[in-house]
């Protein structure tokens, strides 16, 4: 019995150890990277204190750290159709936290599962959609005025105006489409759409009612962006334009994060909705021997408005970069004039609130660098200058966001 056993034992263990040997490697390889990167601010700004006690006045520095993993997993079929999925985390601005640095918690800040080949590119999941195909002034290093020096002001104090128009990080859960790139090797054109049931909505999250949205008032957002790029040896151009269109949902402005939320926004906006939007935008760039220049033009229509603010709303950049051996340098502008209702306010009544509102002037005025020690390794340096008017005298502001980091991509 004890030889049939030994017998049995051995064919049983020759048997899986040439399953095992024949057992094919996976199809799918998994890449990771990311980045870290340390930061240094100095900052003032003239509306930085909401209240007269000392635990309200405004921090003139401080350090921050931010950082992201990226885990992409890629195949390819043997038809040629190539697939995978990216799963990134972030400890930067995530739902609840819009427009503003996070902290030490990991966030997703994209997860999607995608599919490309002849037919294009499909994308299922959290990530930023057909508007990064939108281009506008050119940036180096923390980006100028794209968005990077909000995380040392206050989110209530001032106004976002961003380069895209519409918040081009968003990462809502969606479905995008790019078509393939159809020209010839000079001259390319793609298209991309996306469709959103519910902006700011993230992961497993599920909104059962039509008001039950914390963080966006809107619902069926559809994004639509088209990119051109031309070589004319040795001027290179790329174009794009960008549309967006949002239905609002039932639940107030006021209740979501992009109205403010109960803390900044006036009880007297009540229960009033969003207004539908469509956006716009026009965006160029124009690269020559290491120069780049470019800017851009959008038009937010009724974005994060209520009934009575029909006032224009856009925003503008226009910039250069230069880019030589391991030095790039950069200087942009951004202004734009619209409605934000996150602010901190004065109003009492809903009738004031809808005039005071809005920021009839918002400026900000930027210049860069970035030098790489090594591959990956680079340092950074970024000075942003800002100005705002609005009607409510308490929300004028102006000052300034310099930055020094240390930052080590892999």
């Amino acid at each position: 019995m004890r030889k049939v056993l030994l017998a049995t034992t051995a064919l049983i263990g020759v048997a899986l150890a040439g399953s095992v040997q024949a057992a094919p490697t996976s199809p799918i390889s998994l890449n990771v990277g990311g980045y870290d990167d340390f930061i240094a601010g100095f900052y003032h700004q003239s509306q930085g204190v909401l209240g007269t006690s000392p635990a309200a006045r405004q921090t003139t520095h401080d350090f921050e750290n931010e950082y992201k993993i990226n885990f992409d997993a890629t195949g390819k079929g043997s038809n040629g159709v190539e697939y995978g999925a990216n799963i990134s985390l972030w400890n930067g601005s995530e739902e609840g936290l819009l427009w503003g640095n996070a902290g030490t918690q990991a966030n997703m800040n994209s997860a999607y599962v995608w599919l490309s080949g002849a037919f294009g590119k499909a994308l299922f999941g959290d990530e930023h959609g057909a508007s990064d195909l939108f281009v506008y002034a050119p940036t180096v290093g923390e980006g100028q005025v794209d968005g990077r020096y909000r995380d040392f002001v206050g989110a209530s104090t001032l106004a976002f105006f961003q380069p895209s128009g519409i918040d081009n990080t968003e990462h809502s859960t969606k479905i995008t489409y790019y078509t393939p790139k159809v020209g010839n090797d000079n001259n390319k054109v793609q298209l991309g759409v996306s469709y959103i049931p519910q902006m700011y909505d993230y992961g497993q999250a599920v909104v059962a009612t039509q008001a039950g949205n914390a963080n966006s008032a809107y619902q069926d957002v559809i994004k639509g962006a088209l990119q051109y790029t031309g070589n004319f040896n040795p001027v290179n151009v790329t174009a794009s334009a960008q549309i967006i269109s949002g239905n609002h949902s039932a639940g107030a402005l006021s209740a979501t994060t992009l109205g403010g939320g109960a803390v900044n926004t006036p009880a007297s906006l009540g229960t009033l909705r969003a207004q539908d939007f469509t956006a716009w935008g026009l965006g160029t760039q124009v690269g020559y021997n290491g120069f780049t220049f470019g800017g851009s033009y959008t038009d937010q229509g009724s974005y994060n408005t209520v009934s009575g603010q029909n006032k224009a709303q856009n925003a503008y950049t226009l910039g250069a970069k230069y880019e030589f051996d391991k030095v790039g340098v950069a200087a942009n502008w951004l202004g734009g004039q619209g409605y934000a209702n996150y602010l901190a306010h004065a109003g009492a009544d809903a009738a004031t609130v809808k005039n005071t509102n809005y920021v009839g002037n918002f400026d900000a005025y930027a210049a860069g660098a970035v030098y790489t020690w090594f591959p990956g390794l680079t340092s950074n340096v970024d000075a942003v200058f800002f100005n705002q008017s609005v009607k409510d005298q308490t929300d004028h502001n102006d000052g300034y966001v310099l930055l020094l980091s240390q930052r080590l991509a892999f």
